[in-house]
Order: structure tokens, then C-alpha cells, then sequence
């Protein structure tokens, strides 16, 4: 099985955990972006993954496909383009300090790509399933236009499509994330969505408290709304400290909620790329067509592990998630 996804990958500078950008004299170097970090993540599962993007023609641009290469994502699609690679700056917050992003990619080159930078039957052959988000729809109208054509080639050709809603109130209104969100949402087969996206984005409510009768009420009226959508999933994580957080899955698949147990995350060292690991998790079950139950524990399983690795992807197999579902916290591998 074949994932293609298609999205922005960003140079990350980061600060050292204590320090602040105000008094920060060296940056950590990465890359990422949340299509990438859900490729990178399910190629080290073992599944086969194409990124389609476009980055700078320079030697940022080249890092960036070399990064991509040494973590097996195919980068045969990927574009270059005079203009700018984007850059996010995050500051790693501590105890009770919340970590912040600070974006710099306006007019990059990915937001500038346009439908004629991409041959879509070729860049498609092949992938089974295809892959994207709210933050590759916020970037510009022109990503917007190419997203529909795209997604229009991929119902016409059978392809699963994956929609990660997340929201960045950085990068575009309420207002136009609905409005885009309402558009495509007749083409996505696998959602991820939790109750604010419901309630914000889709203009949804409903008399409930408990936010497991709020998953099911909402969850069941997109998918008589949208009978396309056979798949939904969101994560519901307590923050108790910067460091130390709880974290479950809730799975929704033929009218049934399926939710995770509840982990608790000690000494967190990057919570960047928890969700789109969740959504790797998710990915790699459905795919593998794993049981409902299974695939809740699978995905917040490799979440949980993310949140130990530094650098926004996440570097687990198949057997390190598994040992962690069925042992917890186990001795050093030796």
C-alpha cells in the first residue's frame, strides 16, 4: 500500500528546552510539517510513502530531500521553485511555560505552487491512499484550487482520501476554514476531526456534556451527512504540565466509538508531531485492515512514543508500538 501526501515541509528552528528566542544565541535544526511528519512516520512502520511539494532551489531545498530520502519517502514529485523555503521557530516551553511557534513563510515556495507545477495522474499512480490537512488548505488559494483537481482525480480513481483538520489560527480565520472545510469534505473517506472542529468549523451542537456522548452525537451526524466518510478519529490530552500530559484516541468507525486507554506522557521532549503520528497510527491500522480496538490502542501507542523523540517525526517500528499496547513501559531491550 501506497501513501502519498501532499503539504509543506518547513526548515525548524527550535530553542533549547529553558531558553527562550529573546536569549537564545543557537537554534536547533530540523525539518518538518505535519504531511511529511505522518509520511516519515509510516515509512518507518514499513509502508511505502510519496511527498508532493515544492521546496527552494537552493541547499535548503536539498537538505530537505535529502532529509526525506534517508527516512524512505519517495521524493520523485517533489518541485523546486526560486522562491523561499518556509521556516517555523519554536520555543520549548517548561513546566507550567507553554511551547510557542512563531512562523515565517509567507510567500513561500510551496504556497505559491500552482496546477500546472504538477502532472496529478502520474504523481498518483500507484497511491492508495492520499493525504492532507487544514494547514496545506490555509496556505493560499492557489493550494486550494490544486487540493479540489486533486481531489476530484482521487475519487474518480478509487483513492482514500485522509483530511487532518487542524486548525492554526496563525495562519487563517474560522471563517475561511469552514468555508474550505465545507468544500471538501464530500471527497475525505478518513477524518480527523475532534469536538472543536465540530462546534468551530463545521457549526455544529448538540445538548450533550460528556465529551464521549459529544464524539458519538457529532460524529454520527457527519457521517449521515457526508456517507463518503467511513472513518473519524481525534484525541482528547489533558495538559498537567508542559511536560507531563494524559493522552487517548477515540476511533470512530461503523457507528461505533472505540476509545484508547488513557496514557499518561512523563518528561515530554518535543510534543511536536504527537497528532500526526496519532494519524500515521490510524493510517497504518485501517490500512492493514486491524480491528477497530486495535487500531485506537495502535494509534495512540505511536503518539505516546513520538513525545519521547526530538525533532517533529516519529522514529518507532511497528514492534515498539505493539510492545508498548501489550506490555506498557517494559525493560531496556538488550
Amino acid at each position: 500500500m501506497r501513501v502519498a501526501g501532499f503539504g509543506e515541509i518547513m526548515l525548524r528552528l527550535s530553542t533549547d528546552k529553558g531558553i527562550r528566542i529573546l536569549n537564545s544565541n543557537d537554534f536547533k535544526v530540523n525539518y518538518g510539517g505535519g504531511e511529511a511528519n505522518v509520511l516519515i512516520s509510516l515509512s518507518k512502520l514499513g509502508m511505502d510513502t510519496r511527498f508532493i511539494t515544492m521546496v527552494s532551489n537552493d541547499d535548503i531545498g536539498d537538505a530537505i530531500i535529502g532529509y526525506l530520502n534517508s527516512k524512505r519517502v519517495d521524493t520523485t514529485f517533489i518541485s523546486r521553485s526560486n522562491k523561499r523555503t518556509g521556516i517555523y521557530f519554536l520555543e520549548v516551553g517548561s513546566g507550567n511555560r507553554p511551547s510557542k511557534v512563531i512562523y515565517d513563510r509567507a510567500d513561500s515556495a510551496f504556497s505559491n505552487m500552482k496546477v500546472e507545477d504538477l502532472d496529478i495522474e502520474l504523481a498518483l499512480d500507484g497511491v492508495d491512499v492520499f493525504h492532507f490537512s487544514g494547514i496545506t488548505l490555509a496556505l493560499s488559494e492557489e493550494i486550494r484550487t490544486l487540493t479540489m483537481k486533486i481531489l476530484k482525480h482521487c475519487k474518480k480513481n478509487n483513492i482514500m482520501v485522509s483530511y487532518d483538520s487542524n486548525y492554526r489560527a496563525k495562519l487563517w480565520s474560522l471563517e475561511e476554514a469552514s468555508k474550505a472545510t465545507l468544500e471538501i469534505l464530500p471527497y475525505i473517506d478518513i477524518l480527523s476531526a475532534g469536538i472543536l472542529d465540530a462546534e468551530n468549523i463545521l457549526n455544529m451542537s448538540c445538548k450533550y456534556k460528556d465529551k464521549y456522548d459529544k464524539l458519538n452525537y457529532y460524529y454520527s451526524e457527519i457521517i449521515n451527512t457526508y456517507p463518503n466518510i467511513k472513518h473519524i478519529f481525534s484525541s482528547i490530552r489533558e495538559n498537567i504540565s508542559v511536560s507531563v500530559n494524559t493522552l487517548q484516541c477515540n476511533y470512530y468507525s461503523k457507528n461505533r466509538l472505540y476509545p484508547s486507554k488513557i496514557y499518561t506522557i512523563d518528561d515530554i521532549v518535543d510534543r511536536v508531531g504527537g497528532g500526526d503520528a496519532l494519524t500515521a497510527g490510524i493510517l497504518y491500522g485501517i490500512l492493514k485492515e486491524k480491528a477497530p480496538e486495535y487500531i485506537a490502542e495502535f494509534a495512540t501507542s505511536a503518539s505516546v512514543l513520538k513525545h519521547s523523540i526530538q525533532g517533529d517525526a516519529n522514529l518507532v517500528s511497528v514492534d515498539e508500538v505493539e510492545s508498548l499496547m501489550n506490555n506498557g513501559v517494559g525493560k531496556i531491550s538488550r
